[in-house]
C-alpha cells in the first residue's frame, strides 16, 4: 500500500472517529495526516513522513488540548438547590426499597430514595446526601445525631 493511501486512510478514519464522538480525540490525527500526506508529495522518505505525522499530532494535542477542554466542558449552571445536601429531613412518607418516599428539607418537600435502598420510616430523621434528578437521595440518621 502506498504512503499516499495510508495517510489518506488515517485522515478519513481519524475525521470520522472525530464526528462520532464529537469529543476531540483524533483531530490531531487528522491534522498531522494531512501534514504528513503533503510531505509525501513532495517526496519526503517514509521515515520522514512517520516522524512528521508523529510530531504534529503531538503538538496539536500540546497546544490545544488545554483550551479545548476548558470549551468542552460546558455550562454547569449552579442553583441555591445544592445548598440542601448535608441537611437533616423529616421522613414524609415511607421510603422503600421498592418506592420512593418523600423527606422536608429546608421547609420544601422532596421526593426521596435512601441509600443502599434501607427503609426510613415516617418520621425519622435523614441526611441528605445528594440530589439525583428531581429527588433526593438520604441516609437513616442514626439515634443520638444532633439534628
Amino acid at each position: 500500500m502506498s504512503m499516499t493511501a495510508v495517510w489518506t486512510l488515517i485522515l478519513v478514519v481519524s475525521i470520522i472517529v472525530e464526528v462520532i464522538t464529537i469529543d476531540l480525540v483524533s483531530i490531531w490525527f487528522s491534522v498531522g495526516a494531512v501534514v504528513a500526506l503533503v510531505c509525501n508529495l513532495l517526496g519526503l522518505n517514509q521515515t520522514g513522513q512517520i516522524i512528521i505525522f508523529a510530531f504534529v499530532s503531538i503538538i496539536c494535542i500540546i497546544a490545544s488540548r488545554p483550551i479545548v477542554k476548558k470549551y468542552l466542558k460546558g455550562n454547569i449552571v449552579r442553583t441555591n438547590l445544592d445548598r440542601v445536601i448535608g441537611k437533616h429531613c423529616l421522613v414524609t412518607e415511607t421510603i422503600t426499597a421498592d418506592q420512593k418516599g418523600e423527606v422536608k428539607v429546608m421547609g420544601k418537600l422532596w421526593s426521596a430514595t435512601s441509600l443502599n435502598n434501607e427503609v426510613i420510616t415516617v418520621g425519622e430523621y435523614a441526611e441528605v446526601l445528594s440530589i439525583e434528578g428531581a429527588h433526593v437521595v438520604v441516609k437513616k440518621l442514626e439515634m443520638g445525631v444532633d439534628r
